[in-house]
């Protein structure tokens, strides 16, 4: 199924509402996919057709699902949208006594060829899917007296058809690329070769190949040496020299080129990859520790001798009396 040709949604149904292959087989005796029943929503009159009435179905379906109630189905259809609710390989619970054996596409009402270009392109991802032709059925077919559908199911097939032959018709060949025209006056030996990048080694010029001989060569433009050049082709001249044509020349066409001995192979430089080893402080690289701080010690006050009171006023005393002596002296 690699053809991408409409977008499908997906809208996952509740597993509530349909079987595995094992419990269909369990349930109904027995499990295949080879075919796929077609229903028609309602009735164009009740329905429109656009995006959001093709969302209301689908929101339909996947509430019974929730509901682990019938109808429920693989796939919602119209032409706006297609939504995916329930894998194919699963049994959905839309088609009765097909239900085991075929796919169930509910669809919106209103059908046009658009719609059923789609259909078509559908049932052929079906078939690529289960490696085989499924048949198409449509609604009444499992349950009879049930109202019929307006449901064209030749023209499914016929789309179906025809989506199956350009998905198998051969891919158009790849065009060549077209060699520069040939000279009026002389035949080169085109080459294509992987491109390269080539370096200018020196002072030249870019030729116009159409030359007869070497003096009446002609001179495009300059080419300074260190120019980068992307050649894809190269050009043999009669007169026996090789030439390289770019990128640019070689994709139009154009017959001019540069002398291949004026040129060396060019890669561009690979930068070197960054370095993320961890860097290594030296061995004798100072360690970032906190510093020790070594506490000032605190002066330890010496103690001052206290003189006893009584000496003090004894001392005193004495001196008063010889004071008191000495005046007396001088009178007597």
């Amino acid at each position: 199924m690699a053809d991408n040709s409409y977008a499908i949604e997906v809208k996952q149904a509740s597993k509530a509402g349909y079987f595995t292959p094992a419990e269909a087989r369990s349930y109904y005796g027995k499990y295949s996919r080879d075919g796929v029943t077609y229903h028609w929503w309602n009735s164009p009159n009740a329905i429109g057709g656009s995006a959001k009435d093709h969302d209301s179905i689908v929101n339909y379906l996947n509430g019974r699902a929730a509901q682990g109630q019938a109808p429920t189905v693989n796939y919602v259809a119209s032409e706006p949208k297609l939504t995916f609710c329930i894998a194919p390989e699963n049994v959905a619970w839309t088609s009765s006594a097909g239900n085991p054996t075929t796919v169930g596409v509910e669809c919106s009402p209103h059908f046009t060829e658009a719609f059923y270009k789609k259909l078509g392109w559908l049932h052929d991802q079906l078939e690529q899917r289960f490696n085989k032709t499924l048949k198409i059925y449509v609604h009444f077919e499992w349950q009879p007296g049930t109202a019929c559908s307006p449901i064209v199911k030749s023209k499914i097939r016929s789309y179906a058809d025809w989506w199956k032959k350009q998905r198998q018709a051969p891919p158009a060949p790849a065009p060549k690329p077209t060699p520069p025209p040939a000279s009026n006056t002389v035949t080169l030996k085109i080459a294509d070769i992987k491109n390269k990048k080539v370096k200018i080694v020196r002072n030249t010029s870019l030729w116009d190949l159409g030359f007869k001989t070497y003096a009446t060569a002609k001179a495009v433009k300059p080419l300074a040496a260190g120019t980068i050049v992307e050649v894809s082709a190269t050009a043999k001249h009669p007169l026996g020299s090789t030439y390289y044509l770019s990128e640019y020349s070689y994709s139009r066409g154009v017959g001019n080129g540069i002398n291949v001995k004026d040129c060396v192979d060019y890669v561009d430089p690979v930068a070197p990859p960054k370095d993320t080893s961890v860097v290594q402080p030296p061995k004798d690289a100072p360690i970032n520790e906190a510093p020790v701080i070594t506490p000032t010690p605190t002066p330890v006050p010496i103690p001052v001798t206290t003189v006893e009171k009584n000496v003090v006023i004894a001392f005193l005393e004495g001196i008063i009396v010889s004071i008191r002596a000495f005046i007396d002296k001088l009178k007597g």
